[in-house]
């Protein structure tokens, strides 16, 4: 696959909302040229980004990068990142990668603009469901911290022993590998009041541990169940 990429930017006078289209691969190569578009937004204070994707071919985890590292600077500024016409290959990566609980998808242009319009109307609180969007209700992100994210494969003393909340979340994935991100994060919660445990928490750990997707979830839980 080349890695080759076209970005093209669009605003309106009538709004704040910026439209990027790409095409093309984003990937380890091409990733840094979106992130200088979108850290150009940020910089002149536009926050409401729409991002056409119906010419990616594919997206990398660098790709998927970039628009989680600069979602929560727009959200903090009652702004947003939507992610629109995502092809069939990418969308499965989407879902596999349960990152519908982080961004936020549309079928079209013009959904995801309504949307918008919805959030600026109120003051950037969002009051209805859409329902022709793809997504699933957005869980607060709370910050990545410290040494929770560091995770070492090693279970010994020192250095290389596994936190507290890595313990706990592979507990969780041995008891029900199937659940998402989100409901892990609720699970966790409600078992234990008094050590809360973030979004962002539980997705480096799971990514650390290479535990991301259901399927690698489920391996994990079977193979200890067999052992």
């Amino acid at each position: 696959m080349d890695s080759n990429i076209n970005i093209s930017l669009s605003e309106r006078d009538r709004d704040d909302i910026s439209e990027i289209r790409v095409d093309g691969v984003i990937d380890t190569i091409t990733a840094s040229e979106l992130e200088k578009v979108i850290d150009s937004l940020i910089n002149r204070q536009r926050y409401h980004i729409l991002i056409d994707l119906a010419g990616v071919e594919y997206i990398s985890s660098a790709g998927w990068g970039i628009f989680i590292s600069h979602i929560k600077e727009a959200r903090a500024a009652d702004g947003d990142i939507k992610l629109v016409n995502m092809i069939d290959n990418v969308y499965e990566i989407y879902e596999l990668l349960e990152f519908e609980n982080v961004l936020k998808s549309y079928n079209s242009i013009d959904e995801a603009r309504m949307d918008f319009g919805s959030s600026l109307s109120e003051s950037g609180l969002k009051k209805k469901d859409n329902a022709t969007t793809r997504l699933t209700v957005v869980d607060q992100l709370s910050p990545q911290t410290g040494d929770n994210n560091r995770v070492s494969g090693s279970s010994g003393n020192g250095s290389g022993r596994l936190t507290d909340d890595v313990v706990r979340v592979l507990k969780s994935v041995k008891q029900d590998p199937f659940v998402s991100i989100g409901e892990l994060r609720r699970d966790l919660n409600r078992r234990s009041l008094s050590t809360r445990i973030g979004w962002w928490q539980v997705f480096f750990i799971l990514k650390k541990q290479k535990l991301l997707t259901r399927r690698s979830r489920f391996r994990y839980a079977r193979s200890y169940y067999r052992s």
